[in-house]
């Protein structure tokens, strides 16, 4: 009776221990669920990415969008990076609900990215059109016999031509007077249009537009690169990643205890069924 309680209580504690390395993911398979934190990782050099790549291309030092669609192609991973961390456990929930939040405020901000790269798109053909249309409009006003007014048309003008660079760059705290100096070249202007003729009149409507096309354009897309610069995404990202390493610190010390109390348990049902086997080899021999 004595050895069927001890030979049953032995295959009790090695079961245990084979219970607790797979239910509890001691085995060395799980190692591989803290590339998790490489995850987010990535989704921070994706956001770093994202916010180079929208200045660069406001800047004029990138003529293509194709980096916006890389950083922002891997940033989508977020939603996904948050439910696979949510899965694991309540001890991973701090860093599942910051990419939560990280996702959250990428998906509010795709719509206007894509508004971006249209304004920005139509902002740089209307500048590069500029000095075109000037050109035509001087060409029609020097056919003007009455030469005050086609020298004070050119002297607008070439104010206009000179402040283009200006609305073109991007600058974080974009100073008024430019911008003011622009508006007060298309009232003048504006003032010569009835004394133009049709032909030069169409090209100075053509010049207008473009100009207040530049700047209504210019306005928005530097409003969105500083909104994407202070968004809180990479914050929320970067809490994600410091309380991951706090939530991986603390499943470490968890998986450390209960490898040792699993290591426990089958040592003592080894020794319990060794104990029982060395007693019936013993009766055995008598």
């Amino acid at each position: 009776m004595r050895r069927n309680v001890l030979l049953a209580l032995g295959v009790l504690l090695v079961a245990l221990a084979a219970w607790l390395v797979d239910a509890m993911e001691l085995t060395p398979q799980a190692a591989f669920r803290e590339r998790d934190g490489e995850r987010i990782d990535a989704l921070l050099t994706g956001r770093l990415a994202l916010e180079v790549s929208v200045l660069e291309a406001r800047a004029g030092l990138s003529l293509s969008f194709d980096r916006i669609n890389r950083a922002l192609t891997s940033l989508r991973d977020a939603a996904a990076a948050a439910e696979a961390l949510q899965a694991r456990g309540g001890v991973y929930a701090p860093p599942a609900m910051q990419i939560a939040l990280a996702a959250r405020a990428l998906a509010s901000e795709e719509a206007a990215l894509e508004q971006f790269k249209t304004d920005l798109a139509l902002l740089r053909l209307s500048s590069h059109y500029f000095p075109l249309a000037a050109e035509a409009l001087i060409r029609r006003a020097e056919a003007d016999v009455r030469r005050a007014r086609r020298s004070l048309l050119s002297r607008e003008l070439a104010t206009l031509a000179a402040l283009r660079t200006d609305v073109e760059r991007y600058e974080e705290l974009p100073a008024r007077e430019g911008v003011m100096r622009l508006e007060h070249g298309l009232s003048t202007l504006q003032s010569l249009r009835a004394s133009l003729d049709d032909g030069p009149r169409e090209e100075l409507d053509v010049l207008s537009g473009h100009t207040r096309a530049i700047l209504d354009r210019r306005e928005r897309v530097d409003h969105f690169a500083r909104t994407l610069v202070r968004s809180p995404m990479r914050a929320h990202l970067e809490a994600a990643r410091a309380a991951f390493e706090r939530s991986a610190r603390s499943h470490a010390q968890k998986v450390g205890a209960l490898q040792v109390l699993s290591g426990l348990l089958a040592l003592a049902g080894v020794l319990v069924l060794a104990s029982v086997a060395l007693r019936s080899a013993r009766r055995q021999t008598r």
